[in-house]
C-alpha cells in the first residue's frame, strides 16, 4: 500500500515520539521489525487516547475502469464511483464523497490516505472535459501541466455550519480512483483506498445550548417603526423575534474594521447569546442614490475571461454575513490576508472562506418605508392566509432553450421536467418556449392564477429575464422585464420563486448610480440609442426585488443571483443526464425545490440554507472558483423564517 498523509502536524510529533522509542526498544533488544511496527502503533494509539483523539476508518474498492471514447475524446469510468467532477473545461473524473458531521467546534487532527499500487493506463485522446458556456475550451493550467489532474488520490474539506438548524463541524473525504497525467496521455488507477481520520471533539461546547430569540430582524432607524408589526405577528405565531436597529448595532462597539464587519459581529453576539437561527437584513440601496440604508459586501472571486462572458471582479454576497464561523468555532472574516479586500480569489491570492451557513440569512432590500410596509403587510398576509389554498398546488415553470448546442437540447425544459418529479404534489403551469414566445402578456395571463412555487430559468440581466426558442436556440423569446411585472395581477397569491440567469438579484443599481457609471465610461453618448441607461439606470430596482417588492402581487420571496449566472452545457460525462442539471446553478435550484417537495423542508430560510449546505458538501473539494461563486451570488430576497405554505389556522 502507498500511504499518502493529509493534515496537521500533531499526529506528526506523535510519530516522531513513536519512533525514537522504539529505535531504542530495537537497538537495546533486537526486536523484530513486526514487532516494533506493532509497537510503535500500540504507543501511538495510547497517545491519542490520553490526548482524547478519536478516529474513523474507511475503506474503498473500485472495480477497473472502463474506457470509451465520447465526441473525439476518452472517458474513463468506474462503477462504484458516486459521481463524476464536472468543471469548465476540467477532466471528468469519477469520485466518491463521504461527509462526516460532528459536535461543533471538533478539530480534523489527520486524514490519512493509503492507497494500493496504482496501476497504469494509456490513452491516445485528451480525457474529456465539462463545459459551462459557450466559450469553453480544455484548462491550460491542467492539460499543460506535468502534474496529474487531481493531485493526490484523496482530498479533504472541513467547514463548520448548520445542519436542520443545529450547529456543526463538518468534514468532506473525497476519494479519486483516478489521476489524469495529460501530457504523458496516461490515467492512473487504484483499486483499494484505505482512510483513516482522526479528531478531537471539544471539551466543552462552543456554543451554549441557548433559545431566547429564533429570528433577529436588523433594519435602519427609520424603518423600525414599520417593522414592529412584522415583529408582534412572528412572536404571535411563536417565532421569538428580536428588532434591533442599525445604530444599536454600531453604538455597541463590537469589532469591526468597516460597518459590513460591525453587523456580522452583531450576528456572531445573537447567535451566542441569544441563539439566532434567522436573520433578516432589512435594507438596500437608499432610494435612488449611491448610499446604503443597509450595506452590502462585495466578494471578489474572480472568474477566468475564457469560463464567463464577461469579466465580473466583484458581486454582492450576503453568505458573508451568514458564514460566521469556521469549522472550529473560529471568527470567519472572508479576510484572512487582512488586505481589506474580502472574498479574495484572484489567481493564486484567496482568502479563507468556510462558506457554510452559521444562520438562515434573507433580505429585504427596501429602499424606503413604503417597500418595508408592502413588505411586512405581505409576509403577515402569507403566513395567515396562505394555508389549503388552491392555487398553492401550482408550480409555475418559465423555460425554453439556454445554449445553442450541438444536440439541441432545451435544457430550461428539461430542468423543468426534474423541477416537476422533485413537486410531486403540484400540478405544473407551463409556460415553454417550444410552444411559442414567452412575453409578459403569456407570463402574467399564466401568473394571476397563483402558484406555491415559480421558476425562470434561462437568461437574465438587472431588468429582464428571457429564454431561446427550441431547437435550435439560435433566436431569444420577447421575455419577461421589469417593465410587464407593472400589469402583474396575481394579488395574494404569491409564489416564492427561483430564478436562473445572470444578474437578477444585483441589487445595488440606482438611476444616480448608473447615470454617474454610464457618464464615465461613456460620456453623453450614454444617452443614445444603445438602451444602457434605460437597462440599468431608470429601472430603480433589479428584476428579483422589483418581483418581490411589488404591490398587489408579485411574489413572496425570490432567489435570484447577484452576479453572473453558469449553468453547464452538453453531457461531459455522457450518462444521458444534461450537465445542466448535474452541478453548478441547476444543481442548486432543483436541490432547493427537493427539499421542500421531498423532504418536507417548510421554512424558507431552512431550504435556503440547506441547499447551500448540500451543495459545498458536494462540490467545493474541487477547489474552483465557480463553485465558490455560486453560493455566494445566490440570495434570497424575503423572509428567512417564513413558512412556506402559510401556517395553519
Amino acid at each position: 500500500m502507498v500511504s499518502k498523509k493529509i493534515g496537521i502536524g500533531v499526529i506528526s510529533v506523535l510519530i516522531v515520539i513513536c519512533l525514537i522509542v522504539s529505535s531504542f526498544y530495537f537497538d537495546w533488544f533486537g526486536a523484530e521489525t513486526d514487532e516494533m511496527d506493532e509497537d510503535i502503533r500500540k504507543l501511538e494509539a495510547s497517545l491519542q487516547s490520553q490526548l482524547g483523539y478519536k478516529s474513523i476508518n474507511l475503506e474503498f474498492d473500485f472495480s477497473e475502469p472502463m474506457f470509451s471514447e465520447y465526441r473525439n475524446r476518452a472517458l474513463v469510468k468506474v462503477n462504484e464511483s458516486d459521481f463524476y467532477s464536472i468543471g469548465d473545461g476540467r477532466p471528468v473524473i469519477p469520485v466518491n464523497t463521504t461527509y462526516f458531521e460532528f459536535p461543533f467546534g471538533t478539530r480534523i487532527i489527520d486524514v490519512n490516505y493509503e492507497y494500493s499500487t496504482p496501476q497504469v493506463y494509456m490513452i491516445d485522446k485528451i480525457l474529456s472535459y465539462g463545459s459551462c458556456s459557450g466559450l469553453t475550451e480544455t484548462a491550460d493550467d491542467i492539460y499543460l501541466s506535468k502534474d496529474p489532474y487531481p493531485l493526490d488520490f484523496g482530498t479533504y474539506h472541513t467547514g463548520g455550519g448548520l445542519s436542520d438548524g443545529e450547529h456543526k463541524t463538518f468534514l468532506v473525504v473525497r476519494t479519486y480512483p483516478i489521476r489524469y497525467y495529460p501530457l504523458d496521455d496516461k490515467v492512473e488507477f487504484v483499486d483499494h483506498v484505505e482512510v483513516t481520520i482522526q479528531y478531537k471533539e471539544p471539551e466543552t461546547p462552543v456554543l451554549d445550548d441557548t433559545k431566547v430569540y429564533d429570528l433577529l430582524i436588523i433594519a435602519p432607524n427609520q424603518f423600525t417603526k414599520t417593522l414592529q408589526k412584522l415583529v408582534d405577528h412572528k412572536n404571535n405565531m411563536g417565532v421569538k423575534t428580536r428588532l434591533a436597529s442599525l445604530n444599536e448595532v454600531y453604538d455597541k462597539g463590537w469589532k469591526g474594521r468597516d460597518n459590513q464587519e460591525k453587523i456580522k459581529y452583531y450576528i456572531k453576539e445573537a447567535v451566542e447569546n441569544w441563539g439566532v437561527k434567522h436573520v433578516l437584513l432589512v435594507g438596500g440601496i437608499k432610494r435612488q442614490s449611491l448610499t446604503w440604508n443597509l450595506p452590502a459586501r462585495y466578494s471578489h472571486v474572480l472568474i477566468p475571461e475564457d469560463v464567463q462572458e464577461i469579466p465580473e471582479p466583484e458581486f454582492l454576497s450576503d453568505l458573508y454575513y451568514a458564514d460566521i464561523y469556521d469549522s472550529e468555532g473560529e471568527f470567519s472574516s472572508w479576510d484572512s490576508n487582512s488586505n481589506g479586500i474580502f472574498g479574495e480569489w484572484i489567481d493564486d491570492v484567496k482568502d479563507d472562506m468556510d462558506l457554510y451557513p452559521d444562520v438562515y440569512i434573507g433580505r429585504l432590500a427596501c429602499r424606503n418605508v413604503l417597500e418595508v410596509y408592502i413588505m411586512v403587510n405581505k409576509i403577515i398576509k402569507y403566513e395567515k392566509t396562505t394555508y389549503n389554498k388552491d392555487w398553492f398546488d401550482k408550480l409555475f415553470l418559465v423555460v425554453g432553450d439556454h445554449w445553442i448546442d450541438s444536440q439541441n437540447l432545451a435544457e430550461g425544459e428539461l430542468i423543468a421536467e426534474e423541477a416537476i418529479q422533485v413537486l410531486p404534489d403540484f400540478d405544473p403551469v407551463k409556460v415553454y418556449a417550444s410552444d411559442g414566445d414567452i412575453n409578459g402578456k403569456r407570463v402574467n395571463d399564466a401568473l394571476k392564477n397563483g402558484a406555491g412555487f415559480a421558476y425562470f430559468c434561462g437568461h437574465g440581466g438587472v431588468k429582464a429575464w428571457s429564454a431561446r426558442i427550441p431547437p435550435d436556440g439560435k433566436q431569444l423569446c420577447t421575455g419577461y422585464t421589469v417593465g410587464n411585472m407593472i400589469f402583474l395581477r396575481n394579488q395574494e397569491k404569491l409564489p416564492v420563486t427561483v430564478v436562473g440567469g445572470c444578474n437578477n438579484g444585483q441589487f445595488d443599481i440606482s438611476v444616480l448610480k448608473s447615470l454617474t457609471k454610464g457618464l464615465q465610461k461613456n460620456g453623453l453618448k450614454y444617452f443614445g440609442l444603445t438602451g444602457r441607461f434605460w437597462y440599468a439606470g431608470w429601472v430603480g430596482n433589479c428584476w428579483a426585488w422589483w418581483l418581490t417588492s411589488k404591490h398587489n402581487g408579485g411574489s413572496i420571496a425570490t432567489i435570484a443571483n447577484t452576479g453572473l449566472g453558469t449553468h453547464a452545457v452538453e453531457d461531459g460525462d455522457n450518462n444521458g443526464v444534461s450537465d445542466y442539471i448535474e452541478v453548478l446553478d441547476g444543481w442548486l435550484e432543483l436541490r432547493f425545490f427537493e427539499l421542500y417537495g421531498m423532504e418536507d423542508e417548510d421554512i424558507l430560510g431552512d431550504n435556503y440554507g440547506q441547499a447551500v449546505t448540500d451543495y459545498l458538501h458536494r462540490f467545493l473539494g474541487d477547489n474552483d472558483e465557480m463553485d465558490t461563486k455560486m453560493v455566494q451570488e445566490w440570495q434570497l430576497f424575503g423572509d428567512p423564517s417564513l413558512k412556506i405554505g402559510g401556517y395553519r389556522k
